[in-house]
């Protein structure tokens, strides 16, 4: 048991110490409305502006007493090389939840003034990014601190929950396949583009599948669940089956191929998961036939989620997916750079601003995506492995959760995204 005494009893407040509390150190607290110490409690914090000798003193800043988006002044420092937010002057030098809170609540992106040309919160307009932490999962360093701070200042406390390493694989399904089942027109289309660009390769490649029915490149789900299996390890698939389009580039679901892959998946223990159209973004109606689709095509209920191009808006994007049933959501993350977008790599649970309350919408977080390497940072498959080594060290060294997304496509070692196959192998591993 944790005795916490504050004066700042909101829902912001139970928010973040249920995180920490519960969720993180797996132990029950208590608020006390006076600054008395309690029998029944290990360890005594104190969360108030007066100081309180023997205990641990944390001082509020004020920001977990407020409500709805207002201007808030966040001070940064460093204490022994750790970057700390709402810095100040008592025991572990920030106010640890507050800091938490405006992480994890995406506070920030509330706020946002300016939105890319896809509609999204841009990692450029991040305090995480402006400060070069972005690759730093800040939250599981800010508990761990705390957790240290706590067993040496109170040597009889309870050991805190034990939390593992979990790689987690998640690979989205933009387009199952690369030439097979698009049709006459869209065959054609594709055959005169890559004609005018000389693209011999891809022109004898497209001939083989559509007329002589060899293996289309995308269709790599043999080698995807070979490998798997050799690491004794379950993938999560995000299925896109939207209405085609300029971003969205499935072919028809109801194609017996299509849905006898999705059957495979689902029998041999992977999960699958809604991918919401390019076109569905702030389009509830649309998402839910998309998730009705699916549903059909695999047999049992869909509730988990990535949107397409990450497109997602804060609040209503997050309300729709709860009201249309989705339990876990997966786009927490940027695809042109690596890192922590809730500056953490665990999952928690998505704060509402808007309503201020606490949802059961559980935000499961990724740090790596294929193409921010490879699109963005322009790195070879090798660069790749080595420039992931420090923030994957990060992550086992705060037990934490390393979810990464690939593609069928970058997964089918072919064109440009040929020898991509040893990132995923090597982010597959338990140690680097």
């Amino acid at each position: 048991m944790i005795a916490i005494y504050t004066p700042y009893h909101s829902n912001r407040t139970k928010y973040v110490l249920d995180y920490i509390f519960g969720q993180q150190f797996g132990c029950s607290y208590q608020l006390l409305n006076s600054p008395v110490r309690s029998d029944s409690a290990t360890a005594h914090i104190n969360y108030s502006n007066t100081f309180l000798e023997g205990w641990l003193n944390i001082s509020p800043s004020g920001f977990l007493d407020q409500t709805g988006i207002q201007q808030v002044e966040i001070n940064f420092k460093k204490v022994n090389s750790l970057p700390l937010m709402f810095a100040n002057d008592t025991d572990l030098g920030f106010d640890i939840f507050s800091a938490i809170f405006y992480c994890l609540s995406r506070y920030e992106e509330y706020q946002a003034t300016e939105l890319d040309q896809h509609n999204r919160f841009s990692y450029k307009q991040s305090i995480l990014y402006q400060h070069n932490v972005l690759q730093i999962p800040l939250v599981d360093c800010w508990v761990n601190y705390l957790q240290s701070y706590l067993e040496v200042l109170h040597p009889s406390l309870v050991k805190l929950k034990e939390r593992n390493l979990k790689v987690k694989p998640t690979i989205d399904i933009d387009a199952i396949f690369t030439y097979k089942g698009k049709g006459f027109k869209r065959q054609m289309g594709g055959f005169l583009r890559d004609l005018s660009q000389f693209k011999w390769k891809q022109i004898n490649k497209r001939v083989g599948v559509f007329l002589f029915g060899k293996q289309d490149p995308f269709d790599n789900f043999d080698y995807q669940l070979k490998v798997l299996k050799e690491h004794s390890i379950k993938a999560l698939y995000f299925v896109q089956v939207g209405a085609y389009g300029v971003y969205d580039k499935n072919i028809n679901p109801l194609r017996k191929d299509f849905q006898d892959i999705l059957k495979r998946l689902v029998a041999e223990g992977h999960g699958v998961g809604l991918h919401p159209s390019y076109a569905s973004f702030l389009n509830k109606e649309t998402i839910a036939k998309e998730k009705a689709i699916l549903e059909n095509m695999i047999g049992q209920k869909v509730v988990k989620s990535r949107q397409h191009y990450l497109r997602f808006s804060l609040p209503q994007t997050y309300s729709d997916l709860v009201a249309l049933g989705i339990q876990k959501e997966y786009s927490m993350g940027y695809s042109e750079v690596p890192g922590f977008r809730a500056s953490t790599s665990k999952p928690f649970y998505w704060y509402n601003l808007t309503l201020e309350e606490s949802t059961s919408l559980e935000v499961v977080p990724f740090s790596a995506m294929d193409v921010a390497y490879k699109e963005f940072m322009k790195l070879t498959p090798t660069e790749s492995i080595k420039s992931i080594d420090l923030m994957r060290h990060q992550i086992e060294e705060t037990k934490g959760y390393f979810c990464f997304v690939f593609h069928n496509e970058s997964l089918s070692d072919y064109d440009t995204w040929k020898g991509w196959r040893t990132v995923f192998e090597n982010w597959l591993k338990n140690e680097n």
